[in-house]
């Protein structure tokens, strides 16, 4: 009697198939924020993102290398793979300068208008610097008030 009830119930479970679930590969970017500093000698440089009390290695492809040593003293965020005490950048941007927030994007001219293109949006800018109209296609940061000037500015990557 008991084979009779088990059986089925076997026979049930066996016909019951679910996928097996599949392994997540996702792997979440780490993110650091900090001053960037270039440690070493003119042969042998490294970049430095300083947080606090920690010092942190990057490294990045040689154009985010270039850029990023346009902006030793800058405030920024990096996004990246992280490794023990080194970061591998996939991103950055500019947040501030000597203590000041600033904007990061990239100088277009719309006619007469300047706008700064940035990942949230472009930005129109009221009363720029006259040299920025000349950095059209450049990636730079901005601080100030955009809609009314006076504004800083610095390169980061040149107009290509």
């Amino acid at each position: 009697m008991l084979l009779g009830i088990l059986a089925p119930l076997m026979t049930a479970a066996l016909g019951c198939t679910h996928p097996a679930p599949k392994p997540s590969v996702a792997i979440e970017a780490d993110s650091l924020t900090g001053i960037v500093s270039i440690t070493g000698t003119s042969f042998e440089q490294q970049l430095v993102l300083r947080s606090g009390n920690t010092a942190t290695l990057l490294s990045a492809a040689p154009s985010d290398s270039a850029a990023l040593s346009r902006l030793g003293g800058v405030e920024v965020l990096i996004v990246g793979r992280r490794d023990r005490n080194h970061l591998s950048v996939e991103h950055f941007t500019a947040l501030s300068v000597a203590g000041v927030p600033v904007v990061d994007g990239v100088v277009r001219n719309y006619g007469d208008r300047i706008v700064l293109e940035t990942t949230r949006g472009p930005l129109p800018l009221g009363n720029p610097p006259a040299g920025l109209r000349a950095l059209t296609g450049a990636r730079v940061w901005i601080g100030g008030p955009l809609n009314t000037g006076p504004n800083t500015y610095g390169m980061i990557v040149p107009a290509q």
